[in-house]
């Protein structure tokens, strides 16, 4: 028999540290989860080249370090979301290798965000073209891109939609931690 960890490898946290930009939405990290949120921090010190997006419709304590704070309108998450996978596919930032070998059920999944173009969003989410576009081209270029998640997107009504919107950019794009 063996112990209890024998020959377990031990992790390596990096994924924050090696991030190009990291996506903060449905969580104010600064009080709900500071341990990350000091990596978080020291992530982007250590780097000031990440570029740091808080999704929020409040000002928070996270919000502050942004480099970019998207005031959506409260609920519309799961827009915000699919509007980026519909940018994705007209801005050259899908990973066609990655989706065909790694996803199924993807040409539906297109056709049914095919209609949040920068404009429906932005109307919809009630935030500017010109905040949406560049954070949306910020995911679209960065090789590697981290979105972080928590209660407030899983744990409402709707919060299987706004998980999958989110999980769906990061197939699409291929980045995958």
């Amino acid at each position: 028999t063996r112990a209890f960890g024998e020959d377990v490898v031990p992790c390596n946290y990096q994924d924050i540290e090696h991030t190009q930009l990291l996506l903060i939405t449905g969580s104010n990290a600064a009080w709900t989860h500071p341990v990350l949120f000091q990596r978080m921090v020291a992530a982007k010190e250590k780097n000031p080249a990440m570029k740091i997006i808080v999704i929020d419709p409040r000002q928070t304590a996270t919000s502050q370090v942004a480099d970019h704070h998207i005031q959506l309108k409260a609920g519309t998450d799961t827009a915000f979301f699919n509007g980026l996978l519909c940018y994705l596919a007209s801005n050259d930032g899908l990973d066609s290798h990655y989706i065909k070998a790694n996803t199924h059920g993807f040409d539906p999944a297109l056709a049914a965000v095919k209609k949040w173009s920068v404009a429906a969003v932005a109307n919809f989410c009630q935030i500017s073209i010109e905040q949406l576009t560049c954070v949306y081209q910020l995911f679209c270029d960065s090789e590697r891109a981290l979105t972080l998640f928590s209660m407030g997107i899983n744990q409402s009504s709707s919060g299987v939609d706004k998980c999958q919107a989110i999980i769906n950019c990061h197939l699409a794009s291929g980045k995958i931690a």
